[in-house]
Parts: C-alpha cells; structure tokens; sequence
C-alpha cells in the first residue's frame, strides 16, 4: 500500500524513489547541495532607492528572553526584516511587469530548485565591492550557452568587510 502524504494524498512509488535515491546520492557525497543563503543580520545590505521612493527596513533583532526573569528555561526573540533583506527572490508579481502574476507564496517549490552553476567572484568582491559580473566572461567559460547559476560574493562570511 502507498504511504500516505501530510496532504492525506498518496505518495507514489516513483516519487519515494526519487527521493531515496536523492537522499542516498546525498549521503554519498555523489551530489552537492549548496546553501547559497546568507546570515540576517543589522549589517546585511540592503537595496536603497533613491528620493522619492520609497526604502524597506534593515534587519532588526528584539530580544524577548535569554533564560532570565522574562523566560528562565528558554532564550528567544522577535525579528522583522523587509522583503528584501538577506537572501530572497522576487516573485513574478514583485515588479508591474508581472504584477497579475504569482506571489511568493504560489511560486511552486520545484521552481526553486535545480541544477545549477556557482560563479565565484568572491576574491573580486573582497577587493571591489562594486564588482560587476558580465556576460563576456562567462560566454568564455561555456560557448554558446549562458548558465542557470548562482553568483558567489563572499559577503555572507564573517570575515567580508566589503559589504560594512
């Protein structure tokens, strides 16, 4: 008998196989899953727009308790961040292009997830925090084809003081 889903569907045979399979390539080290997130912090960059329009919020952090009188047994916090803070995308209907189209919240998962190229340009960053990654160079690397990938900037490491 299939497994049933959280969802109260059935899970198909082909798809726990997949996913013993990815778990298994994963184990292995036959496949690499690279976390492209950075930390939230008060210092993340964040995008600012010139007058008249308007900016969001940076991070900010509110402590609640740190296992004191307010909570002896826990430690733990409020945050609040704009929409664009930290690792993020933009939905479809985030610009006026797209503005009838998805929201963040009904962009299928398996759109977020794929094969892909890290870019590394990391060690540039570090000495040009205005580095800009054209399409020449990356038209050298592979001929013809412009990847799906992921830039490296190196920013989220604590010892980056390109982003400061």
């Amino acid at each position: 008998m299939p497994e049933r889903s959280p969802r109260g569907g059935e899970y198909s045979e082909a798809a726990t196989n997949v996913l013993s399979d990815f778990t298994a390539a994963l184990a292995e080290g036959r496949i690499e899953v690279v976390d492209l997130t950075a930390p939230l912090s008060d210092q993340a960059p964040i995008l600012q727009l010139p007058p008249p329009f308007a900016n969001t919020q940076g991070f900010a952090l509110q402590e609640i308790t740190h296992y004191d009188e307010r909570g002896p047994g826990w430690y733990w916090n409020n945050f609040s961040a704009g929409e664009h803070v930290g690792t993020h995308f933009d939905a479809p209907s985030h610009w006026i292009s797209g503005r009838s189209g998805l929201d963040v919240s009904q962009v299928p998962p398996r759109q977020l997830i794929g094969p892909a190229v890290v870019i590394d340009k990391s060690a540039e960053c570090a000495t040009n925090p205005d580095f800009l990654l054209e399409v020449a160079p990356i038209e050298e690397w592979q001929p013809g084809a412009t990847p799906t990938g992921a830039g490296g900037t190196g920013w989220s490491r604590p010892s980056c003081t390109a982003c400061a």
